[in-house]
């Protein structure tokens, strides 16, 4: 009897299976990425074969580069139930372009780039009362004036950058205008995997606007820079620009005010295979717009009437060594924050160990890493002190790339393998462990200030007493045909845990798969 029931359960789960497949195959948005995916393959291997390295150099003063990317998102997210505009389930497409000309000259460096942002088939109906954003369909639809297809072109970077050489400050230079700007990655070691690292584990942890969020996110100021062999010492006020999740990316935020400075120890400097970084960032944030905490919805002061303003201190350490047959790695990050929360006294930190190993000579060169981090949560919404770690403006789904959940009141446990099938591929595999750092706050996610005003860019929801957020397992698989041609598919299940089902009770588990290209030169 108990040997029918499982053959009948197989066969019912195949059967499931087989329906999913077929009804995803007659899908006619499905049908047309099929279409797409095939064309970019065939042109993407006509390409790889061309020197596409030249194609944007005029001469040797002037280069065009330019970048066209498109992607494919399906999400099945959680679904809270009662509620009104609970669409959990729907897909969306995007398609970026950029084009930009440098003029380099022995005293200054001129850019200008444009950008095209096109976010199409956005979902109308899945912005939950209660329940918020299903989603980051949901979230551009509701920061693009509630629009189903939205596209704008602006000024994504323009700047002089000034090199003081011939004044005698060997390695100075000051960078004025908009530009891109990425806490962490002050400079390259020119070792690659060391700065994959620095890359994935390090950089916009806390100030960013990676690719990833589509539209992105600029800074207008200045950054002066002093790069030296031994050390670099970054100093930098900025403003961001409107982007992340609003396409309006040319306006800027001018009611937030960053300054960052950081000090660098290079690669090496002192001790073989090893970086050490320590940096400041003063956050000052009084926008019209109304913070987002653990307290009740009445005692939240808009930032307007009671301004953020927040100190952050911080460094890291890097090291990369050869060990036996491969080489360990490892990483120590942290931060620690004061200052003022409207009108509470802030004070919070937060905390990243991680390690791994890589079997360089086995098949596929198996890299094992293992990571934990936390940040600090409020334990007391009404004592007058706010506890919680305030990740600012960052490249946030670099570090959560299924974005149920952000670095705030957070434990984020997990394992982490990268294998390498061949030269040009790629396959990362993490398993996450989530659980609140504290229960009596709330369960954030966002991925900071995308607008001048209205939403604050991170959204809360209430724990119900459980410190259980659930698990996550996603899988990434990158395919780089060349230096200008790439690939990425990626796939996240979660299965939620307490505090989800005690905000989720239609679904409380989810899933999110993306397929994008890009092709630069």
């Amino acid at each position: 009897m108990k040997y029918s029931k499982t053959k009948f359960m197989i066969f019912l789960t195949i059967s499931i299976q087989k329906k999913a497949v077929s009804n995803l195959l007659r899908n006619s948005k499905f049908q047309v990425l099929i279409c797409a995916t095939g064309i970019f393959l065939f042109v993407s291997n006509v390409l790889a074969t061309a020197d596409t390295r030249a194609m944007g150099q005029v001469n040797k003063h002037l280069r065009i580069d330019g970048e066209l990317m498109g992607s494919y998102e399906l999400w099945d997210f959680f679904r809270p139930q009662p509620a009104i505009n609970n669409n959990n389930s729907y897909d969306l497409w995007v398609l970026r372009a950029r084009l930009g000309a440098l003029l380099t000259t022995s005293i200054v460096d001129a850019y200008a780039q444009a950008q095209y942002i096109g976010l199409y088939d956005l979902p109308n109906d899945s912005v939950a009362v209660p329940g918020g954003p299903l989603g980051l369909g949901a979230g551009y639809f509701h920061a693009n004036h509630q629009s189903t297809n939205v596209h704008d072109i602006f000024l994504k970077q323009g700047f002089l950058n000034f090199k003081l050489d011939a004044a005698g400050l060997h390695g100075a230079s000051i960078k004025l205008g908009r530009f891109a700007f990425a806490d962490g990655l002050e400079y390259k070691s020119g070792v690659a995997k060391f700065d994959a690292i620095k890359h994935r584990r390090i950089g916009q942890r806390l100030i960013g606007g990676f690719n990833a969020i589509y539209v992105g996110r600029s800074f207008d100021g200045f950054s002066a820079v002093y790069d030296q062999p031994a050390f670099n010492w970054t100093i930098s006020g900025l403003r961001p620009t409107q982007g992340a999740l609003s396409v309006e990316g040319q306006k800027q935020i001018d009611d937030i005010n960053l300054i960052y400075t950081a000090f660098t120890v290079k690669k090496d400097t002192f001790i073989p295979g090893v970086e050490g970084r320590l940096f400041y960032i003063n956050y000052d944030d009084d926008r019209d717009t109304q913070v987002v905490d653990n307290r009740s919805l009445d005692a939240r002061p808009r930032l307007s009437e009671e301004k953020i303003d927040l100190h952050t201190v911080g460094g890291h350490l890097l090291s990369l060594q050869q060990l036996g047959s491969g080489s360990i790695d490892s990483l120590l990050w942290g931060a620690y924050q004061f200052g003022r929360w409207t009108n509470q006294d802030h004070q919070a930190w937060a905390i990243s160990a991680e390690v791994g190993y890589q079997w360089t000579h086995l098949p596929y060169k198996p890299w094992l890493r293992a990571i934990y981090y936390q940040s600090s949560g409020d334990g007391n919404a009404g004592d007058n002190k706010h506890k919680t770690f305030f990740s600012l403006v960052p490249s946030g789904r670099i570090f959560a790339k299924f974005p149920f959940f952000d670095q705030m009141n957070i434990r984020d446990a997990f394992l982490e393998m990268i294998v390498t099938p061949t030269e040009k591929s790629q396959v990362n595999i993490n398993l996450h462990h989530l659980t609140l750092t504290n229960a009596n706050d709330l369960l954030y996610r966002g991925l900071g200030a995308s607008t001048k005003s209205g939403a604050f860019g991170y959204a809360g929801q209430l724990s119900g007493g459980s410190n259980d957020v659930g698990q996550l397992v996603d899988i990434s698989f990158l395919y780089t045909f060349n230096k200008q041609i790439s690939m990425r598919l990626y796939y996240g299940r979660a299965f939620g845990g307490s505090v989800i089902k005690n905000n989720f009770k239609g679904k409380n588990n989810a899933n999110s798969f993306w397929a994008d290209f890009s092709l630069s030169f």
